[in-house]
């Protein structure tokens, strides 16, 4: 489904102009009206400007893009602020050969394969770093924040952006049919909370300077538009309206707009117990930067 609407290099859930109750309006006002298909890739390119903004890259800086995908987020920051370095690391390799087809032109952007939870860079080598909707997936985000402690250079500035279980909420969901249709979905095992994220950061040597929630012009806009599309694909008539709107959507068939809705649903409750955030972090005074790693 969303690749139907422009799910392209930039894998991340878009930042929305508007928030409840006029979600819906951002299928309509959208920096490109006319072609429906491609709102979903404006979106998220920014939400990539505006985590750029929020990690604050200086002048000749040396910036770190963690799980970078297929390279697209690397780029704008490589283009954004051409005086910095940029070194976009991803897991997947098939990922890193295409982010380097892509963007490999770029005089300011490297791209290399490598584990989060286990970066092959040298130690205190970056001044910002970025790791934005993909730390859900790492298995054990405590080391992964324990690595990034490690190259991070002295008054550095590192910009987490994910999602978050409420610290109240109900450890049984994850156990749910509904969470494991998500988990399969978008292949995690579980949100850390914001206070396990807090006690982590704190042992692997950071302040957190700030949480920001950006939920309500990410999850809930998307969450709506899910609800939307789920309620008009249950109808003969809806379907018909769609897949008109966007040819695209003809791929799907009755079955898969009944697994849809399911999926749809179970987003709701996964996302009723959790929010999207931003984390910004900064060496803690209290740990010599000198001997982190």
């Amino acid at each position: 489904m969303l690749r139907a609407y422009g799910w392209g290099p930039l894998l991340n859930l878009g930042w929305f102009r508007f928030r409840r109750p006029f979600t819906l309006l951002n299928l309509v006002f959208t920096s490109l009206v006319f072609v429906p298909r491609l709102r979903l890739p404006a979106a998220q390119l920014g939400l990539v400007k505006r985590s750029i903004r929020l990690l604050a890259p200086d002048r000749d800086s040396a910036v770190l893009d963690v799980a970078c995908g297929r390279g697209a987020s690397s780029f704008t920051i490589a283009n954004l602020h051409p005086q910095t370095q940029v070194t976009g690391v991803d897991l997947l390799p098939q990922s890193v050969d295409v982010a380097r087809t892509l963007y490999g032109n770029a005089p300011n952007l490297t791209y290399s394969q490598g584990d989060a939870t286990k970066l092959d860079l040298p130690a205190a080598s970056f001044d910002r770093v970025l790791c934005l909707e993909a730390a859900f997936h790492f298995p054990d985000r405590a080391a992964f924040l324990a690595e990034v402690r490690r190259v991070l250079r002295p008054g550095g500035r590192v910009l987490i952006v994910d999602f978050m279980a409420h610290d109240d909420a109900d450890p049984a969901i994850w156990d749910s049919g509904e969470a494991a249709i998500v988990r399969e979905t978008w292949q995690f095992e579980r949100f850390s909370s914001r206070a396990e994220y807090r006690a982590n950061a704190a042992a692997a040597g950071f302040d957190v300077l700030e949480m920001r929630d950006w939920s309500a012009h990410v999850t809930e806009p998307v969450q709506s538009l899910f609800n939307l599309v789920a309620w008009l694909g249950r109808r003969r008539w809806g379907r018909r309206v769609m897949t008109i709107q966007n040819p695209l959507l003809r791929s799907l068939s009755a079955d898969d707009w009944v697994a849809f809705g399911r999926a749809s649903k179970a987003h709701k409750r996964v996302r009723a117990s959790s929010s999207y955030t931003a984390l910004v972090l900064a060496p803690s005074a209290s740990t010599p930067s000198d001997d982190a790693g």
